[in-house]
Parts: C-alpha cells; sequence; structure tokens
C-alpha cells in the first residue's frame, strides 16, 4: 500500500513539475529520455530544451582516516576489525529491488576463499537480516555485520574504513533508470567500487579505471582478487580522486545556475500547464482507485 500511494504521488509530482516548472533537472540520459516521452504528449518536442541532464555532485575528494574510520566501525559493531581485515561496504537501503540474494551468494563464496572478507550492512532491521543471512551459508553468518545507521553528517568519517563499496542493482526498470548517487559518496572518500553492469556508472568506472563491473557469476572471485590487490585498490583510489572533480558540487551550481538563467516562463503558459495538471488529476485518481482493487483482490485471494 505504501509503495502504491508513493508511486502514484511520484508520478503526479512529476507530471506536475514537467507541466508547470521552468526547468527539469534529471541525472542521465535514460531519465532525461523517460522525461521527455512523459511531456512529449503535451508538448511534442517544443519543451524538451527545459529537460537538463545534471548529474548529482561530490564533495571534494578529502583525506580521511582509515584508521579511524575501522576504528569507528568497530565501536559500532562492538568488535575490533583487524588490519588485514577486507571490509566491503553496503552503503545504502536493503530493498528488493537490489537483487540481495545474489549478492549475498556470491561474498559467501569470497568468504569461503578469504576469512578475513566481511560484509558490512547499514540499518537493516531483524527481519531483513534474517533474510540476507539465510542467503549464505552458517559458515560465512560470522562475516556478515550489521551495523545501525550512522548520522549522515559524518558518514565519511565511518565509511572511510572501508576497503570497498558494493552495488547491485536487479535487473528491472530500477536498474535501467537509477542514478546509483551513492557512487558519489564514493567519489568523495576515494572509495573503490564494485557493481554490476548499468548504462552510466558502468562504463564511467569502466573506462576511468576508477572501479570493476562485474555480474553475478563473478562477483565471488572479484572480491576474494581484490582482497589480495592492495595495488589494484590503490590504482583504483588514484582513478577515482581523478574523476571526483568532474563532479564537484560547484560544477553542480553552476550548470544549475545556466539552467536557471535560460530558463523562463510566461503567466499564461504556467497557467495554461496547472490548468493541464488539474485536468489530468481525475485521471491519475483513476489508474489508483484501479491499482488499489488489484492489491486489495490479491491480498483477500493470498490469505483465504
Amino acid at each position: 500500500m505504501k509503495i502504491l500511494i508513493k508511486s502514484h504521488f511520484n508520478a503526479a509530482r512529476n507530471l506536475l513539475g514537467g507541466l508547470t516548472f521552468n526547468g527539469v533537472i534529471v541525472a542521465n540520459k535514460r531519465q532525461l529520455d523517460l522525461f521527455r516521452g512523459s511531456l512529449a504528449p503535451f508538448f511534442l518536442t517544443r519543451e524538451f530544451k527545459r529537460i537538463s541532464i545534471i548529474p548529482f555532485g561530490c564533495d571534494a575528494c578529502g583525506a580521511f582516516d582509515r584508521e579511524r574510520g575501522r576504528e569507528l566501525l568497530g565501536q559500532l559493531a562492538g568488535r575490533q576489525f583487524q588490519e588485514n581485515d577486507f571490509l566491503v561496504g553496503w552503503l545504502g537501503g536493503v530493498y528488493g529491488w537490489f537483487d540481495l540474494d545474489s549478492v549475498m551468494r556470491g561474498v559467501s563464496g569470497a568468504i569461503v576463499e578469504n576469512r578475513n572478507i566481511k560484509i558490512i550492512f547499514f540499518g537493516a532491521d531483524e527481519f531483513r537480516q534474517a533474510e540476507l543471512l539465510r542467503s549464505v551459508g552458517e559458515e560465512a553468518w560470522a562475516n556478515v555485520v550489521f551495523m545501525p545507521w550512522v548520522e549522515f553528517s559524518r558518514r565519511f568519517e565511518y565509511w572511510a574504513g572501508l576497503d570497498v563499496s558494493l552495488v547491485w542493482g536487479a535487473e528491472g526498470y530500477e536498474n535501467d533508470y537509477a542514478s546509483r548517487t551513492r557512487n558519489f559518496d564514493c567519489l568523495t572518500l576515494g572509495l573503490p567500487i564494485v557493481q554490476n553492469m548499468d548504462d552510466e556508472w558502468g562504463v564511467r568506472l569502466e573506462r576511468e579505471g576508477a572501479g570493476l563491473v562485474v555480474d553475478r557469476t563473478t562477483l565471488g572471485e572479484t572480491l576474494s582478487s581484490l582482497s589480495r590487490s592492495p595495488e589494484r585498490l590503490s590504482d583504483m583510489r588514484r582513478a577515482l580522486r581523478a574523476l571526483a572533480p568532474r563532479f564537484s558540487w560547484t560544477g553542480f551550481a553552476e550548470r544549475l545556475g545556466t539552467l536557471v538563467s535560460k530558463s523562463s516562463m510566461t503567466v499564461m503558459r504556467r497557467m495554461a500547464g496547472l490548468a493541464g495538471f488539474v485536468l489530468l488529476v481525475p485521471a491519475l485518481l483513476l489508474f489508483f482507485t484501479y491499482a488499489l482493487v488489484k492489491v486489495v483482490s490479491r491480498t483477500e485471494c493470498a490469505t483465504s
């Protein structure tokens, strides 16, 4: 129910922005095509110029202390991490669209190869923890570490203790359109990234040598190899530091300022957009009601 409401709210919000806002920013080419497609029935191609690709930003690649990061992670976990532990961080939430079953099977294989490998999750509740552990052998359970969320403003202090960030999207529309904004935090940290393929970051990481793009069959082997390749990790960190300035928040602000200076909308045009949105609201409510009935029907069938 919550996801259903959120999805329709987001659809309404996107329509309102497209019909009435001076400008719209998206993170990548796929999102650009998606938003253009949503506006084309109303304006054809006339207002495509109002949509601009401005990727998310990162802070200047800072000198965060790895030893201090490990100490903080150890305090949070109630255990001490050793110097030779290879810490793999899952930096976001543990939601269904990440294909975590495949991730955990790959990580489990890597742990069997090297017992120093540990994967760290933040903010997983007890139900999700149990789900994640079901995907790995019992011999690997001690190497799966669950921690509470860290204070957002201090996240870099903690994450500096990690060796690799693991990013994984399931096959489907979420992976097709997502921008993987957590990777920008990895740019700030200079933290090597291991991920599956997408149309934005996968190409970028391979081109720059700032991370590795693998599939579910090679994930475990890749993590095991990296855990024994400090020189390779150092090369990836250098590549991330070289890549970071292209996505600085300063550059983001400059591109946003350019968009604002070039975007204008007359009062009549905005009123037309608002009127069009109001006329579309009944259609949105109709499709929401239809989807709600389907969900309720499936729930009743499952419980009967």
